[in-house]
């Protein structure tokens, strides 16, 4: 890529119903900047600002429009980057092939996208343009990453272990082990884990994202792209931080 990116932003769009987005920055040299959440018009205000900004977004993009025969021909087949991704194990929600078919949630992510395309985003790769955005997928980043299946999503375990890959990769986040360090019979007892050190699910995937957009633009050979570019390619982290570690 001949752009010299300056932030590196990784958005998840979730279910939640007050704040389905999750955001967050990091730079050149991979220290987070940003992180925070909110509702569609706090993701786009956040983007809407940034002058030089690559964006790996954790959501579908919207089904292509029907033909000219007004026949959608994406309605009873999965997009080629999704059976990919089924294929070889990853658990997420399909695209359905019709907007009124498709969740809440999803529908906002069409939204952002459109959103930032009409303020001039373009898609990845884009030979000059100052900022960029694809498609990506958190938990198919973690499988990337570890090499195997990750620990269960959203459980306490797979946090960590989510929050360890993060760490190997580069970007400043704390130790997740630090969390069996400070663990005690009178805090168990208690009901007083040591949580505040660990990310949300949501935030490990948008941190997850953003890892991917610093790795789109500094070290593209290393990006995988899944799919067929008039479906909508999904890019991920393509090379393993954890292959060939013992305990």
């Amino acid at each position: 890529m001949s752009i010299p990116f300056s932030s590196f932003i990784g958005v998840e769009v979730c279910p939640d119903r007050s704040r389905p987005f999750t955001f967050a920055v990091i730079d050149a040299e991979r220290v987070i900047r940003s992180l925070g959440t909110g509702e569609l018009q706090d993701a786009f205000a956040f983007l809407a600002g940034q002058e030089n900004a690559l964006v790996a977004i954790n959501a579908p993009r919207p089904p292509r429009k029907k033909s000219e025969t007004g026949q959608d021909k994406t309605t009873n087949r999965k997009r080629t980057a999704e059976a990919e991704l089924t294929k070889r194990g990853v658990s997420f929600e399909h695209t359905p092939g019709t907007l009124k078919r498709c969740p809440r949630w999803m529908q906002l992510g069409f939204r952002l996208y459109e959103e930032l395309e009409g303020l001039g985003y373009q898609v990845y790769p884009h030979q000059d343009a100052e900022r960029q955005l694809f498609e990506c997928r958190g938990e198919a980043s973690f499988w990337n990453l570890l090499g195997h299946e990750p620990l269960k999503k959203d459980s306490l375990e797979g946090n960590i272990q989510r929050q360890l890959v993060l760490g190997m990769c580069g970007l400043p986040v704390p130790d997740g082990m630090q969390f069996f360090e400070e663990i005690t019979r009178h805090r168990i007892l208690h009901n007083r884990l040591p949580l505040e050190q660990l990310y949300s699910s949501a935030e490990l995937n948008t941190l997850a994202a953003a890892y991917c957009a610093w790795v789109a633009g500094n070290q593209p050979k290393q990006l995988e792209s899944i799919g067929r570019a008039e479906e909508g390619l999904i890019h991920l982290p393509g090379q393993a931080v954890v292959t060939g570690m013992r305990d």
